[in-house]
C-alpha cells in the first residue's frame, strides 16, 4: 500500500490510538456537570478530544488526540485523574489503548 493511501486510511505508521471510558456518577445535576467540566479541562490540557455522550447517571465515550495517537503518558494521566476523583463518582472503566479507526464491529 502506498504511503498516501496508508495516511488516508490511518494504517501502519499513520495508525491513531485512543481509548474508551465510562464514568458512573454518584450525584445528579450540578455535581455531575462540574465533574464533566473538570474532565473536559483535563482532556484539553493534554490536547485530547472526547466523543460520546452523557446523562444524569453516566458518561461514556472514546478519547482521541487532536492529531496522532494518545500517548501512554496521556492515557495514564487521565486514568490517574479518574482514580484521584473516585470519591466523587460511583466508579469508572477505562479501556486499553487501541486503534481509533478500525476493529469496532
Amino acid at each position: 500500500m502506498k504511503k498516501r493511501l496508508r495516511k488516508k486510511l490511518h494504517k501502519a505508521e499513520f495508525q491513531e490510538l485512543g481509548f474508551s471510558f465510562e464514568i458512573r456518577f454518584k450525584e445528579k445535576g450540578e455535581d455531575a456537570k462540574t465533574f464533566l467540566k473538570e474532565f473536559i479541562e483535563l482532556l484539553r490540557s493534554h490536547h485530547l478530544e472526547m466523543g460520546g455522550g452523557w446523562n444524569a447517571e453516566v458518561c461514556g465515550g472514546f478519547v482521541t488526540r487532536e492529531k496522532g495517537s494518545v500517548t501512554l503518558e496521556e492515557y495514564h494521566a487521565v486514568k490517574s485523574w479518574l482514580e484521584a476523583k473516585s470519591s466523587d463518582i460511583y466508579g469508572f472503566t477505562i479501556g486499553e489503548l487501541r486503534d481509533a479507526w478500525y476493529g469496532w464491529a
